[in-house]
């Protein structure tokens, strides 16, 4: 389960950290409030394409860190040599330049 997104420097989001807890959550809020701002940093940190046109303007580089609690021991863990643990931490920085750099467990 998803249970806090922290976010930087992604489009008018300067930093903020966003607490889910289980069960339903909702995101509200009026137009250009950042409700598909935080969609948009859900679908990156879940692999999804990310573009250098989400970072905030002066900033050369964007973060999204997730932390997923209740996380099963999937193969995935040991296919790719990293360390199983229930609460699993997934980061990725997007450059102004085109790179990624993601990081599972630090």
């Amino acid at each position: 389960m998803l249970s806090l997104l922290h976010i930087e420097n992604i489009a008018v989001i300067e930093r903020s950290d966003i607490s889910f807890d289980s069960g339903f959550n909702i995101l509200t809020g009026e137009t250009g409030a950042g409700k598909s701002i935080v969609i948009d940093a859900i679908s990156a940190i879940l692999g999804e394409r990310a573009y250098r046109d989400m970072i905030r303007t002066g900033m050369d580089k964007a973060s999204v860190r997730a932390v997923f609690t209740d996380v099963p021991r999937l193969p995935w863990f040991e296919n790719n040599g990293i360390e199983y643990d229930p609460e699993t931490v997934i980061q990725r920085d997007i450059h102004l330049d085109g790179k990624n750099v993601c990081r599972v467990n630090g």
